[in-house]
């Protein structure tokens, strides 16, 4: 039934997409949103630039607050998350718009008919890539030839991929399919913030303002990546860590959005920070003087800050989640930082005080972060309209 209900909603889009293939292309922008403070900037830069251009924000129920924040500086917001406004409203919408900006897939666009005047282009939710995904991912091996069949049509939609790497463009090749001319080396725009000290000192001060107790405390951010089936567990033992790093380290906690963790039963006053939904993860990486993660992409972002000292890897369930989920290939040798696996060997590498090595990995995965990534996409965005 599910299949069948995909089948037709494809179908749909395909109908209202065709009949609106007609319709005048306009001087128009729109980018689509499933993630929340993605952009960092260049939305605020794409619209301040662009005054006389229709930029319009087709966005998910999980994007509502941060679309209406858009609309007071000038974009028109158009949620996407009910069915019969979308085909009536939203399609129409798409097929008659110069440049269309996806932060992710988005299954709809299987539905599409091209248009030769429009460019889709894929700027991504990551500045690089731990795990697999696309053509890649373990858990399409099992899914249907319909589904298959989607994906791929999906995937063909993307004019252009920005990246900051051929590491990363790369990866678009063998997990969408991309060929080597839609792969745009601009800087993934998301990164310039990392290059913006003043606003970077702000985001400090702002913290230690906060949390003045931690200025002199070596601070440990644990910021692990989603896993189905532990929404409710914590993945270290944070009495072991009191116990043996007492009071010159602080720990905090940001998983990720989708991970629900249970309250911590005991009060580590001046150690645990676990309740920090007020900052983003580029907020509390500032601060950071070890990084502990697992899969996650932060490990992108972080090692472009000066503040950045250590990456250290807990995965302890290394085997499980890349025949799962998938990992990049040969993933031990190019990480920033050690593996590691258990708590032990965790606050054996925290107690070392070798830091990491940043340099060769950004040569490869940030070639082309420089803190004008944004700048060169407008530009390049502007010369398609």
């Amino acid at each position: 039934m599910e299949q069948i209900q995909k089948i037709i909603y494809i179908w749909l889009v395909r109908f209202f997409s065709f009949f609106s293939k007609p319709l005048p292309t306009k001087n128009r922008i729109v980018y689509l949103m499933s993630f929340p403070k993605n952009d960092n900037g260049f939305l605020n830069a794409l619209i301040e630039e662009n005054p006389k251009v229709e930029i319009i924000i087709l966005f998910e129920k999980n994007c509502v607050e941060e679309a209406k924040r858009f609309e007071k500086i000038g974009a028109e917001i158009v949620p996407i998350f009910s069915s019969i406004n979308f085909l009536r409203k939203s399609i129409p919408i798409i097929m008659q718009s110069k440049v269309i900006i996806c932060d992710n897939y988005f299954p709809f666009l299987a539905g599409i008919y091209p248009n030769k005047k429009t460019t889709i282009i894929q700027i991504w939710h990551a500045n690089g890539a731990i795990k697999r995904f696309g053509l890649e991912d373990p858990t399409a091996i099992g899914r249907s030839i319909f589904d298959h069949l989607r994906f791929k049509k999906v995937y063909k939609r993307f004019d252009e991929y920005i990246v900051g790497s051929e590491m990363m463009g790369q990866v678009f090749i063998n997990s969408y399919g991309a060929r080597k001319k839609n792969i745009k080396s601009l800087g993934n725009p998301r990164t310039d913030i990392y290059f913006n000290q003043k606003l970077i000192d702000e985001k400090r001060r702002a913290f230690f303002s906060k949390y003045p107790e931690l200025k002199k405390k070596k601070i440990i951010l644990y910021a692990p990546t989603y896993r189905n089936g532990l929404k409710d567990e914590y993945p270290f033992n944070i009495q072991q860590l009191y116990e043996v790093l007492g009071n010159d380290y602080a720990v905090l906690m940001k998983k990720h959005p989708h991970v629900l963790t249970k309250p911590v039963s005991k009060n580590y006053n001046g150690f645990l920070y676990g309740d920090l939904g007020q900052y983003q993860i580029e907020d509390l990486l500032t601060v950071t003087d070890i990084l502990i993660t697992d899969y996650s992409s932060v490990t992108f972002d972080y090692t472009l800050l000066k503040n950045a000292k250590r990456i250290i890897f807990y995965c302890y369930d290394l085997e499980q989640y890349d025949e799962v989920t998938g990992l990049q290939k040969n993933l031990k040798n190019w990480v920033p930082g050690k593996i590691v696996k258990s708590m032990d060997e965790l606050i054996m590498q925290i107690k070392n005080k070798q830091n990491s090595e940043f340099d060769e990995f950004n040569q490869k995965w940030n070639t082309y972060n420089d803190g004008r990534s944004i700048k060169r996409l407008i530009q390049h965005i502007k010369e398609l309209l």
